[in-house]
């Protein structure tokens, strides 16, 4: 059945708002080990030059190796471990990777990379959702003339696997976030040695809050010892064993691997870290894959940190995961999400398939009196499918509108249909014109300077000014007075270090853990470089004397890369520079080397061009 959809979800609409380690074996049933292990970090005692990474990668391990339900292992691993757990207590299920993107959607600025494309499958059963990340690609080969990085060979240098045939480990942690009790399972690339609790199964299990438990790996299984007992759960195509020794979280780590002239900041990590509470952090450095002596940090108080200058973030991201399921629950218990760059939104569409999980465990949810799924749509009445829009100060507060929300309104002598809450002042008009004249449905309003120019921008996106002017910077002023009698937030609270790491989202990447390219978002970038034009000329938005060299950071880097910026926007930013700043000689000969051989014939920017893609000698973070 082709998807129908049924809500959307724009970054605007979110304003303010209240595992096992997998086994390679002979045969091809799949096989998990609980608890299993995360790999031991063991530095070698001479640091050589490892290979580049090479043949089979995984990007999503456990959807390549049990497609049929690539979240039954989560499950048979926390009911080997904990049998008595109740999952009705459970608000979501969730891999990492979900919530991941979830947060990038909200916080462009949180992932190196920038927005890509991505697909979450959900299905809720009675109040617990269950969010399944869904790739194009679950694994890929790396050819013997590709260069990936190097980051999988330090892994294998730099740590010692304690499950035979173990190709990776997953953990399941719970926590509550956002009046949300969560389950997330997440990649464990290693932990450092400390005294350890070997498993037992008849072990009394944590309080279901502080639920901390491995998920073991899955396997093609033969490689395990006759020792360790089988598990075949009734009605499952996998094999479950008894195996590992339970690692406490804060012995847990991640590794990260980079070029050493590209340092690796906190601020990339901290999403991933936070979403799976990991304590320490590996930052690697190599020069043509020889690698620097890597320390191993604790970085839960910088996690801490960003989390508290994060919080109005987080509080949209559960305000956003509430929604989801409430809606997902309206479409009968099985919807799928797609986040697309062009429509830059979330669509949530109701769906038909095939249960995720094997039939017995559906059964947990089982109350006693009905062994079947509860599902929203059997209870809720609903004839068809709803538009829903989510309203501008709550999320979960609906905004009524006529048809498409949109407005029929002239401005001077020109008709224009708008989607007002975007533009608070002709909201304001709106409604105000509505309390006197009850039965209107078009308004007039006087003439507004460069009005056509400012729409497209607020629809479109702001890197539609650098188009529809000509490089006048009194035009900009202009424009920018236009935007404050709109009161449109331009700024949207961004600092200068969130403005420079989404001007860098526009670079091509590449994503170890993904397995792919992950091409440049170069609408976000182009439309924070109007940002950055609007900070460099109003002073009374920036720090002078803490923000004087980011500024000019940020300037250079808008100049030093014509793949993303095209003629229009470096000339407008260094021309504003200039402008208010006072700039040094060497300033001046470093933007001078960008300039050579540009004319205004560079004029356009267009957004659906890509430069060339030029992959470093670098690993980059993991998404």
């Amino acid at each position: 059945m082709v998807p129908i959809a049924v809500s959307e979800i724009s970054r605007l609409d979110l304003q303010e708002l209240n595992a096992p380690a997998w086994l390679e074996a002979p045969h091809a049933t799949p096989s998990i080990a609980v608890p299993g292990s995360p790999a031991l970090w063991s530095m070698p005692r001479v640091s050589s030059r490892l290979n580049k990474d090479s043949g089979l990668v995984y990007i999503a391990q456990n959807a390549a190796r049990h497609p049929e339900s690539p979240l039954e292992p989560l499950f048979r691993a926390l009911y080997v471990t904990h049998p008595s757990f109740d999952i009705r207590s459970t608000d979501v299920v969730t891999d990492r990777n979900n919530i991941r993107k979830l947060l990038s959607f909200i916080d462009p600025g949180s992932t190196r990379n920038g927005l890509e494309e991505f697909t979450i499958n959900i299905e809720v059963i009675k109040n617990t959702a269950i969010f399944c990340r869904d790739e194009a690609k679950t694994m890929e080969y790396i050819a013997p003339h590709e260069f990936r990085g190097y980051g999988h060979e330090f892994e294998k240098e730099y740590t010692v696997n304690q499950i035979s045939g173990s190709t990776g480990h997953h953990r399941i942690i719970s926590y509550r976030f956002g009046g949300l009790k969560f389950i997330v399972r997440h990649e464990t690339d290693g932990y450092v040695g400390t005294d350890t609790r070997m498993f037992s199964s008849k072990a009394n299990g944590p309080s279901q809050d502080d639920l901390s438990s491995m998920l073991g790996e899955l396997s093609l299984s033969a490689s395990l010892a006759d020792s360790h007992p089988n598990i075949v759960p009734t009605g499952s195509k996998m094999i479950v064993k008894e195996e590992g020794k339970a690692v406490p979280l804060e012995s847990t780590l991640e590794i990260k691997t980079r070029v050493s002239h590209k340092p690796i900041e906190i601020s990339e990590v901290a999403p991933q870290l936070w979403v799976s509470q990991t304590p320490k952090l590996v930052r690697a450095y190599h020069q043509k894959g020889t690698f620097q002596k890597p320390v191993v940090e604790d970085v839960a108080a910088r996690i801490k940190t960003w989390e508290e200058c994060k919080q109005n973030e987080l509080r949209k991201l559960a305000a956003l995961i509430t929604k989801i399921t409430s809606l997902a629950k309206e479409c009968g218990g099985n919807a799928i999400l797609k986040y697309t760059v062009e429509g830059d939104k979330l669509v949530l569409s109701k769906v038909e398939r095939k249960d995720m999980l094997p039939k017995d465990l559906y059964l947990k949810w089982d109350d006693g009196n009905n062994p079947q799924k509860e599902t929203g749509a059997q209870n809720n009445g609903m004839q068809k499918p709803e538009t829903t829009e989510i309203g501008q100060t709550n999320i979960s507060t609906m905004t009524s509108m006529e048809d498409d929300g949109k407005t029929k309104i002239r401005i001077g002598d020109v008709d224009h249909t708008i989607y007002v809450p975007k533009i608070p002042y002709l909201e304001s008009f709106v409604r105000l014109q509505k309390v006197t004249r009850p039965q209107a449905t078009e308004f007039v309003h006087e003439p507004i300077k460069l009005f056509d120019v400012a729409l497209k921008g607020v629809e479109s996106g702001f890197r539609q000014c650098f188009r529809c002017l000509p490089t006048d910077l009194s035009q900009y002023r202009n424009l920018f007075q236009t935007y404050k009698f709109l009161k449109v937030d331009i700024l949207s609270h961004l600092s200068i270090d969130q403005i420079i790491a989404n001007l860098k989202v526009g670079r091509s990447d590449y994503d170890p853990e993904e397995r792919r390219r992950i091409t440049g978002n170069k609408g976000l970038a182009r439309d924070t470089a109007f940002q950055l034009l609007y900070l460099i000329l109003h002073p009374e938005s920036r720090d002078e004397k803490k923000d004087g060299i980011k500024i000019f950071n940020a300037v250079m880097f808008v100049v030093s890369h014509p793949g993303t910026f095209k003629y229009r926007t470096k000339r407008m930013i260094r021309v504003a520079y200039e402008e208010q700043f006072t700039v040094t000689l060497k300033q001046t000969a470093r933007l001078d080397q960008w300039d050579k051989g540009e004319t205004a014939d560079y004029a356009t920017d267009v957004t659906t061009e890509e430069e060339t893609y030029i992959y470093f000698d670098s690993d980059y973070d993991s998404f």
